[in-house]
């Protein structure tokens, strides 16, 4: 039998869809928290959302990663469902240790970035790791466009992009739809040779688009800052400090600036600086990161408008992203007790 542990919340839907139910622990397992279980006859599911839920900015008395070691331990499940909570090597060496290295084991992000997993641990451990890129961009890029408040805006003024991904592409097609002075950031369009095809490839008319060399450039006299760079590059370096505070000095009066980065891209001098900017209504400042990133920043900036996972609560992206996960850990399990069908257009999970 294969088990699934889903270990971030999910929505309403999906729960009542897979026939969720609250566990009597004294029955099935000894386990020191509340969960839901479903046992069907090739596939258990396992769904403890406090894991997540009760995770604190301080990881070294995080609740939250002992429920998770705990969890592993005794479900052994197959494959691990995690959102931004993290999954330190201790859990993975735990996980592994009882189960044995007879079994193929993956982690799933729900979502995108990975970098709250130790995947150095995972790697020594055997066990892959896997996310799911380009199901939420649409929601992110249209929360952020909503706090940037592009339709409010006049004619020509500069949109600072940073970031041209599933994320950026979609608000550069938000700008130049509304007729603004659209700058873009992003390696991959530093090669002249290269540029024209990759804006070809994400669908963002050439014409209509300035790519900027640097960040010096791109944030001068900006009105709008959208922000959507992942923290971990493919060489494995981070982007740490990227943005200073003579960029924020550097932008128009009254600037937006909407980041669904980690907080970290921005350097402390960045930061103080936007933080009393805000208080003195100088700019907009809007950062949508995790719990525990958010927390920080509003325990060290309080003026910053810090959420966490706002940016894709809609009802269609978590479903979507409920979607998803389900049927990447069941085309990684060897056998499943449900068939992928087409609904609506979209691949849709349907139990047997």
């Amino acid at each position: 039998m294969t088990k699934i542990l889903i270990s971030h919340p999910i929505h309403p839907v999906t729960i009542r869809r897979l026939g969720l139910r609250l566990a009597n622990v004294s029955d099935i397992f000894s386990f020191p928290e509340e969960f839901f279980y479903r046992d069907g006859s090739d596939e258990e599911i396992i769904y403890i959302p406090n894991i997540s839920l009760k995770q604190t900015p301080d990881e070294q008395n995080d609740p939250s990663l002992d429920i998770l070691r705990q969890a592993l331990t005794v479900f052994q499940p197959d494959v691990l469902i995690v959102g931004n909570n993290a999954v330190p090597k201790l859990a993975i060496a735990a996980w592994r240790k009882a189960v044995g290295y007879n079994k193929n084991l993956l982690i799933i992000r729900r979502g995108v970035d990975t970098r709250a997993i130790d995947k150095e641990a995972a790697r020594q451990y055997q066990v892959g790791v896997d996310n799911l890129p380009g199901i939420n961009s649409p929601y992110v890029a249209q929360h952020m466009s909503r706090y940037l408040q592009l339709y409010k805006t006049e004619l020509k003024r500069k949109l600072a992009i940073i970031g041209t991904g599933n994320i950026g592409k979609n608000i550069a097609l938000d700008g130049i739809a509304w007729e603004l002075d659209v700058h873009l950031l992003s390696p991959s369009l530093q090669d002249p040779h290269k540029r024209q095809l990759t804006l070809w490839q994400r669908g963002i008319p050439s014409k209509k688009v300035v790519c900027a060399q640097n960040y010096d450039r791109v944030f001068e006299n900006a009105t709008y800052v959208a922000i959507s760079v992942p923290w971990e590059n493919s060489d494995g370096s981070h982007n740490t400090d990227i943005i200073d505070e003579h960029h924020i000095r550097s932008l128009a009066p009254n600037a937006r600036i909407v980041s669904a980065s980690v907080p970290r891209i921005f350097s402390e001098r960045a930061l103080a600086l936007m933080n009393e900017w805000v208080r003195q209504e100088k700019i907009f400042l809007r950062i949508d990161t995790s719990k525990r990133r958010a927390q920080e920043v509003k325990k060290h900036y309080p003026n910053i408008d810090a959420a966490h996972d706002v940016a894709f609560a809609s009802p269609e992206c978590q479903q979507e992203l409920d979607n998803a996960m389900l049927i990447k850990a069941r085309e990684f399990l060897p056998t499943s007790v449900w068939d992928k069908v087409l609904v609506g257009g979209k691949r849709q999970l349907s139990a047997i």
